[in-house]
């Protein structure tokens, strides 16, 4: 990976969406075709089910794929909501399509129309009791007797291009639901010894998940904005400088406060970052951690080839420059974090109410 967008959980999100699309590509095209057609008009179907498919799960999950703002749990909320309705009622369409366009002719299922010929108008008159299954038998089986072709061909393409669509429009709900989930209490549901520390050295109270440590500037400033608004997205609460330093404050005190009252401080590490002369947040992270603090609560987080310091050896960190990691940056970051402070404050309260 040569840029910051796979902090963001990116990789992982559009591997998701892709399976999401095979899947509703896949079962369109295997999903019991409508009774009546052909079987040239049946493998037409099929093809063109499979294709508008793939197009809707397509178009309604990937422009927000890479969305990982604050805002984005409420935008795929709705978007599974939407689909979820859209569903039921394709569901509902197919269903009346089915009843509404078709008739059987002794065991087998014949399209019909809903607009009566001439003949079948006066036939259907002088019969008013008639069903469709018995106006059609009246008619040896030929629909075109009693219904015009026009008709006829609008309840095909009726039948055969919503019978389907219920398949792409649950796809996308239940993958937008997926996204919609918090994440970040796994890890520690998993792994009780994940449990955020209750202080942050120096006797200073714990108030964030994380402090984010950056050079200013180009990438390295977009890497750390969109980690904090993903992070936040997720239930973690973050300190980063343009938003939680006073303007009135020092810089290096506000840092040295953040670092103690945060349970781990991720460095975005660049050359920038690491570049001569400046060597302030070194010095800062430092003073408040020592070697084994370091190790235990100091996340490098590499966006770009740098050769590491000596105050960073012994620190494996999270390395965003691989093209195709093993594990998305992002979610080893969520990991090695573990829960949110309020998820894990949650779950310890639930666990003492059980116990009394």
């Amino acid at each position: 990976m040569t840029s910051g967008a796979h902090l963001l959980g990116r990789h992982k999100a559009v591997w998701l969406a892709i399976a999401a699309i095979a899947v509703a590509g896949i079962a369109a095209a295997v999903a019991p075709s409508p009774s009546g057609l052909a079987d040239t008009e049946t493998r037409t179907a099929s093809t063109f089910a499979a294709l508008a498919s793939v197009a809707i799960v397509a178009l309604s999950v990937l422009p927000f794929i890479g969305l990982r703002r604050a805002g984005r749990r409420p935008i795929w909320l709705t978007l599974a909501g939407v689909a979820l309705a859209l569903g039921v009622g394709s569901f509902s369409a197919g269903g009346y399509a089915q009843r509404a366009c078709t008739a059987r002719y002794g065991e087998k299922p014949i399209v019909i129309g809903t607009e009566l010929t001439t003949l079948g108008a006066t036939y259907k008159r002088a019969n008013p009791t008639l069903s469709s299954d018995e106006l059609l038998f009246d008619a040896a089986g030929v629909p075109a007797r009693i219904w015009t072709r026009s008709s006829i061909d609008a309840c095909r393409t009726f039948i055969s291009s919503t019978y389907f669509l219920w398949i792409p429009f649950l796809v996308v709900c239940l993958l937008a639901t997926v996204q919609a989930m918090p994440t970040g209490a796994l890890p520690a549901v998993l792994r009780d010894a994940s449990a955020p520390e209750t202080t942050g050295g120096a006797d200073a109270p714990v108030r964030y998940d994380v402090f984010i440590s950056y050079r200013h500037g180009g990438l390295d400033t977009e890497v750390a904005t969109q980690l904090a608004e993903a992070l936040e997205a997720d239930g973690y609460a973050v300190a980063i400088d343009e938003r939680d330093f006073p303007a009135n404050a020092s810089f290096l005190q506000e840092m040295e406060r953040c670092v103690r009252e945060s349970r781990a401080t991720v460095a975005v590490i660049s050359s920038r970052y690491l570049e001569s002369g400046n060597c302030q947040e070194e010095a800062i992270i430092c003073k408040v951690l020592d070697m084994g603090d370091r190790k235990r609560r100091l996340i490098p987080l590499v966006i770009e080839p740098v050769s590491m310091p000596a105050w960073l050896y012994g620190i494996v960190g999270i390395d965003c420059t691989k093209a195709n990691p093993l594990v998305d940056p992002f979610d080893k970051l969520k990991s090695t974090l573990g829960a949110p402070l309020a998820t894990t404050a949650n779950r310890i309260r639930t666990l003492s109410a059980k116990r009394t």
